[in-house]
């Protein structure tokens, strides 16, 4: 009986033990399959993550390249700005022209104009002036000159200067409004801008009276009209794209009116070296050709 019962006991154990190996083999696979499974993983996020830097690091360089594409373009347009001539006026102070400049200048005006020829500073060909000449009539205007009367435009055409000055106002502001005056003014600077296509325009402000002008009995002048009359010259030189010279400013004594030793009697027409004045002023105040 013992020996019998040993024996079962020792065939029971050997019929197990290929089941036992099963076991372990069937874990070590899946110990061996996850091993594998996290390898993967793990390497997979690694190539995402250098994918992700080379992309931000692609982003960042086309960032960097548009921002600089855009200030450069910034930078250009502003320079362009810059170099743009640009219409200033009043015309500020520039490096001063020689007297001979105003041999081709041709000055265009009333009675005060006249008195640069009068006096000898300008020749009469320079002068296309009247006495008496007003804005009101200056389109169909005729001068004097050695040859009769001729009309102002024609005269001017026949001149052919660089330059014209203007200084129209004087007669008629006692009378005539602004609006009418700049209208009239407009016109006339039209068709010298037709005519001479390059000639360089300038307006005269006109110049302020004395205290013996504003207080006369016979037809005083007020500086305050003279001055709003100005401003509007001034915005006319502007709307038509040329040049405005502040002479009156340069007349002008402490008290905004011309001083009794610059002015004849009369408190509006000029001494000689009051011409001397303006027309320097006219030399340090010009625009480049």
């Amino acid at each position: 009986m013992p020996n019998n019962n040993w024996g079962g006991a020792n065939k029971k154990y050997k019929s197990n033990r290929p089941k036992f190996h099963l076991s372990i083999i069937f874990l070590l696979i899946i110990v061996i399959f996850l091993l594998c499974f996290i390898l993967y993983m793990i390497t997979s996020q690694n190539n995402g993550i250098n994918s992700l830097t080379v992309l931000s690091s692609d982003t960042s360089v086309q960032d960097v390249s548009e921002e600089i594409t855009a200030e450069t373009t910034t930078t250009t347009v502003a320079t362009t700005t810059v170099s743009s001539p640009v219409n200033v006026n009043p015309v500020p102070e520039n490096s001063p022209k020689d007297f001979s400049y105003f041999n081709d200048c041709v000055f265009i005006g009333d009675s005060l104009t006249v008195g640069l020829s009068s006096y000898g500073i300008i020749p009469e060909k320079n002068v296309l002036a009247n006495t008496g000449l007003n804005i009101d009539k200056i389109n169909d205007a005729k001068i004097k000159t050695e040859t009769g009367e001729i009309a102002l435009l024609d005269e001017l055409k026949a001149v052919n200067p660089k330059n014209v000055y203007i200084m129209l106002g004087s007669n008629g502001i006692a009378w005539l409004s602004n609006e009418h005056m700049t209208e009239k003014y407009g016109e006339f600077i039209d068709k010298i801008k037709a005519q001479h296509p390059d000639l360089t325009i300038y307006i005269l402000s006109i110049p302020p009276v004395s205290v013996n002008k504003e207080t006369s009995t016979e037809g005083s002048i007020q500086n305050t009209a003279i001055d709003s009359y100005n401003s509007e010259l001034l915005k006319l030189a502007d709307a038509k794209k040329i040049n405005f010279v502040d002479i009156n400013t340069a007349l002008k004594g402490n008290d905004g009116k011309l001083p009794v030793e610059s002015a004849g009697k009369d408190g509006m027409h000029f001494k000689k070296d009051t011409y001397t004045i303006m027309l320097n002023y006219i030399l340090q105040h010009t625009v480049k050709e």
